[in-house]
């Protein structure tokens, strides 16, 4: 019932808005008439809503849910960081590839399935096959038609180069 009466008290506002009562009757809404009754349930009835939540339960409890909030995703962050480590871990036996790979480097004589693991799959890729080798280009971040910000070369599956675009 308290919903309804405001909800009536937030429309003659609205009408009260449009111009005096005498005229609303006569004419209809314009689209920005339209659109800022529109504006004005959408933002307005959450406020409204989460005002009333707050007068409820008081602001303890909704920043003590924020922080619940929060570092319930620092701590899935970090599992989820942590079990990519352990995955490269347990695939690659040097540490110091092990990070590079972790942190997304680039290097060459980088085998085809570190970079994967490195930069994830690419966008496109160019093959070409030759007589004595196989030559790819690996493009990520693509950026428009034939357009990629990173294309790195391959020859035989191995990182021979890159050019990286700013």
């Amino acid at each position: 019932m308290k919903i309804y009466q405001n909800l009536s008290r937030f429309m003659l506002v609205a009408k009260i808005i449009k111009g005096s009562e005498k005229y609303t009757m006569a004419r209809k809404n314009t689209k920005a008439e339209n659109a800022l009754i529109g504006i004005l349930i959408i933002v307005g009835l959450p406020i409204y809503f989460v005002s009333k939540f707050v007068e409820n339960v008081g602001w303890e409890v909704v920043i003590l849910a924020l922080l619940a909030i929060l570092v319930a995703i620092v701590l899935a962050n970090y599992s989820k960081k942590q079990k990519r480590l352990a995955y490269l871990r347990s695939k690659y036996d040097d540490e110091k590839i092990v990070q590079l790979i972790f942190k997304g480097h680039i290097w060459q004589g980088q085998t085809s399935e570190q970079l994967q693991d490195s930069l994830g799959s690419p966008v496109d890729i160019d093959y070409k096959l030759l007589k004595t080798k196989s030559k790819n280009i690996w493009k990520y971040h693509h950026r428009g038609a034939n357009r990629y910000g990173l294309r790195v070369t391959l020859e035989n599956d191995i990182v021979i180069g890159w050019d990286k675009k700013a």
